[in-house]
């Protein structure tokens, strides 16, 4: 969960809208603990969301063309890839709505209730991580909102500059001479080199993010493209039914009619490739970054932190806060205080993560990890209104999340719901399969065997082989 910064800057805010954004204020404002009138001295003091040090990086202006990039011929017979993701996209959800795409892609491809996602299982780790194939612990994006001791404040950004050392599927197709095209998609453009890919459809804010039809109309046009200009590999953000189900549940009329919508817009695209002729040659991937979990309380960290006397910053997301201590010496004393919590929340210190965790322990990733039980979510200041900040330091420390969220993710991979879907079908797919599992590090070096290149380096994925048919 988060809001758009309004600097300018590159697409801040994967997981809901401005609709939501008001309807999360007057939600939270309808709950007892909201009724309490904050001292005035007490807001102003709330003014200053972030340490000065950790001052926003330069937005990601207008980016400037690709630079120069091998250039192949294009045979009519080279397959082309499309990768359609859309935000939030469970299984639960698309058993319980009307899909009837999809259920044509599961039955004529191959597929998969369980996409596994690294965790924190959040959207930009989510997506950093299929486009990279690499763990967090490489690419760098360690979940949606974190410091970095050099770059400053990260939230939310698909700036190519914050990853760190691997590539992008766009970025090793064009490498390779591959015609390349990103539609809202992660690492698509820098501040510092431009754009990514030969085809770019950017946005500098969420607003101007198209509908789900919307973009499905984009990749349609791509495909209608003569051969010599039409991309090989198409990479395509939707935003699917998550917002809906943040607020209103996964169960919600709102949130059916989301993937319902999002059906048709594969549906779409599905048709434009029958229409042109392309369905033979091209294979079509559609996922997401996450799944969704019903939860039932809030976490106020940042109130929790005070309350215990522990000296720390701390940025949250879903479900996982990272605490940076002020004092580094003090951790055990921390983890200590916080085990009060321990039927709310898990805590480990970054140098002694669980196996699953996959996010290293640089910097960027603080000194605890706070790891919410399923049902609770965290929350921190600033991911409110700007007028509930004092919250942070009234309390209360948990409270019902009824009135303002119904389902959230970041949990650890073993937690099922956050497990979303994948589907493969069209060229190179083995008709009628379901897999057990694929892994979001998984999707990349899937998609450049589709493409017959090499994956990106390095990159922590292997080929989903059971996915594809037996000669792709």
């Amino acid at each position: 969960m988060s809001y758009d910064r309004d600097d300018g800057g590159l697409e801040q805010a994967g997981d809901f809208d401005d609709e939501a954004r008001v309807r999360k204020g007057r939600a939270l404002a309808g709950t007892a603990v909201l009724l309490i009138a904050a001292p005035v001295a007490l807001l102003l003091a709330t003014g200053a969301e972030h340490p000065a040090e950790h001052a926003w990086p330069p937005p990601v202006e207008a980016p400037a063309e690709l630079a120069s990039s091998p250039t192949v011929a294009r045979s009519a017979g080279k397959r082309t890839v499309v990768v359609l993701l859309f935000d939030g996209l469970a299984p639960a959800m698309v058993e319980g709505a009307e899909t009837p795409t999809l259920d044509r892609l599961a039955r004529e491809g191959a597929w998969t209730d369980a996409m596994v996602p690294p965790f924190p299982s959040v959207s930009l780790i989510g997506g950093f991580t299929i486009s990279t194939g690499c763990w967090p612990e490489r690419h760098g994006i360690v979940t949606n909102r974190f410091f970095d001791p050099g770059k400053g404040f990260y939230d939310h950004s698909k700036d190519d500059d914050w990853v760190v050392e691997c590539e992008q599927l766009h970025e090793i197709a064009e490498r390779q001479g591959v015609r390349a095209a990103t539609l809202g998609w992660y690492g698509e453009v820098s501040a510092s080199h431009g754009k990514r890919a030969r085809i770019v459809e950017w946005a500098a804010s969420w607003d101007e993010y198209p509908s789900d039809a919307g973009r499905a109309e984009q990749v349609a046009q791509l495909l209608a493209l003569p051969v010599e200009e039409r991309p090989q590999l198409i990479l395509a953000y939707f935003k699917g039914p998550d917002g809906a189900a943040h607020f209103l549940g996964v169960d919600a009329p709102e949130t059916r009619a989301a993937v319902e919508e999002a059906d048709r817009a594969v549906g779409r695209v599905v048709d434009a490739l029958e229409k042109n002729g392309l369905a033979g040659e091209t294979t079509l991937i559609v996922t997401t970054d996450h799944g969704m979990v019903p939860i039932h309380h809030l976490v106020n960290l940042d109130y929790i932190l005070r309350d215990l006397d522990i000296e720390a910053r701390m940025l949250a997301t879903g479900t996982t806060g990272f605490v940076y201590l002020d004092d580094p010496t003090k951790r055990d004393e921390a983890i200590a205080r916080l085990s009060a919590y321990a039927e709310v929340f898990d805590v480990f210190p970054t140098d002694a993560q669980p196996e699953w965790s996959h996010l290293g322990n640089g910097p960027r990733v603080g000194d605890l990890i706070v790891s919410a039980k399923p049902g609770y979510a965290i929350e921190d200041r600033g991911q409110w209104p700007w007028y509930f900040r004092w919250l942070a330091w009234t309390g209360p420390a948990v409270y019902d999340a009824s009135a303002s969220l119904r389902a959230s993710h970041g949990y650890p991979p073993g937690t099922a719901p956050v497990n979303g879907v994948l589907y493969a079908w069209g060229d190179g797919v083995r008709p009628g399969e379901k897999v057990e599992e694929v892994r979001a590090i998984d999707v990349h070096p899937t998609v450049a065997a589709l493409l017959g290149i090499a994956p990106g380096e390095p990159v922590d994925g292997v080929v989903a082989r059971g996915l594809l048919a037996d000669d792709a």
